[in-house]
């Protein structure tokens, strides 16, 4: 007769590694802890991380906060410092402790694995240890995920918090047909996108044409069609396209490099007789497609090629029997025309609870929104 013993899990310790070089060294085991963990997504990846940090934040202050069991990675924190004095610190000099994020990031959160909640609290008992910060900041975290536990923890140990709703983000729950999904939309805009595919196709040959990156110069050249569309719309005259600034080329670049590595990648482009006239950058992951970024040129507006795109990534991602076709970024009109569902992201501020921290926390989430539903009520 054989007897199962479950044997005792070896204890978490926590490790605060300075700088990049010590933050790089994780990716192996950062990955490999991911892949065991609740949220297993691209933006969560060391790569993604790693890319923000070289291109958007290359000389800050960064440390990461790592939760180990033996040689297990079960939890990671990197955090970037900066030194704030402005509305929102109610012009007291602070320091705040955050994520590498921002709003290219498409969705926030941490590394967590297989012994998730314990390292998560594992963590939070060593930033409460942890001198120099006055705030930390997690942003974008989804409704639902994991990290909201610090919430509880950091309320419970008398640090206050603030919440901000940042964005509500589409997504579309995929059937096994595209059929379905049109068959699902407005009757209106079903019959507008039909039109304007058929006086599309009345000036030329039109293909849908997926790049996906296993050829290095093919990659380069795609890259460089789909920053070329992105910059020659309305993003271009705002100054917001990714071509016009070498940190988000960067960023951009590093990211579909290394997902073309791991077979994810998903340059797609809306064609008209050879020309490439929209294009976006996704990626597939488990059986969810991420919408990261779409343009289209506007010389074209009047038959929708952004939607035409939108039309074949999603008829795309059915034919691979995906489940979600996540459109991600804020609520967009065009994101809703599919029927979309909605996923809320809030940023999470923890305040460290001096006499400073208390007081930019009771002001900015108490007194500021009092303030401000006054003023408009006066309007």
């Amino acid at each position: 007769m054989s007897v199962a013993v479950k044997l005792r899990e070896e204890e978490l310790r926590v490790e605060v590694l300075p700088g990049r070089d010590a933050f790089c060294s994780l990716e192996r085991e950062w990955n490999a802890a991911l892949a065991k963990g609740p949220r297993d997504e691209p933006m969560l990846r060391h790569e993604w991380t790693r890319a923000f940090i070289e291109n958007f934040a290359p000389g800050a202050t960064l440390r990461t906060f790592v939760a180990r069991a033996g040689r297990e990675l079960h939890a990671a924190l990197p955090l970037i410092e900066s030194r704030d004095r402005a509305a929102d610190t109610c012009f007291l000099p602070m320091t705040t402790w955050a994520m590498p994020s921002n709003d290219h990031s498409q969705r926030g959160g941490m590394l967590l694995g297989r012994r998730s909640e314990e390292g998560l609290r594992a963590i939070w008992e060593q930033l409460m240890d942890t001198p120099g910060w006055d705030r930390l900041r997690l942003r974008d975290l989804p409704d639902g995920a994991q990290e909201w536990q610090l919430r509880g923890l950091a309320e419970r140990a008398g640090y206050p918090c603030g919440l901000f709703v940042s964005m509500r983000s589409p997504y579309l729950p995929l059937p096994k047909k595209y059929e379905e999904v049109e068959a699902a939309v407005d009757g209106k805009f079903r019959q507008n996108l039909r039109r304007r595919k058929r006086r599309l196709a009345e000036q030329g040959e039109v293909k849908y044409v997926i790049v996906d990156g296993r050829d290095a110069k093919e990659l380069d050249e795609a890259l460089a069609d789909f920053f070329t569309i992105e910059a020659g719309g309305w993003k271009g005259q705002s100054g917001t396209a990714i071509a016009q600034r070498p940190d988000l080329v960067g960023f951009y670049t590093q990211v579909a490099r290394d997902a073309a590595k791991r077979k994810e990648l998903m340059l797609g482009f809306l064609e008209l007789a050879n020309k490439r006239i929209a294009g976006h950058m996704s990626l597939i992951r488990g059986a969810r497609s991420y919408l990261f970024k779409l343009g289209y040129d506007e010389k074209f507006h009047e038959f929708s090629p952004g939607q035409q795109l939108v039309s074949e990534a999603i008829r795309d991602a059915c034919s691979r029997g995906l489940a979600e076709f996540d459109f991600l970024g804020p609520c967009m009109d065009w994101k809703l025309d599919w029927e979309s569902k909605l996923r809320t992201h809030s940023w999470l501020t923890i305040f460290r609870p001096t006499q400073k921290g208390l007081w930019v926390h009771e002001a900015r989430y108490t007194i500021w929104p009092i303030v401000r539903r006054f003023f408009r009520r006066g309007n």
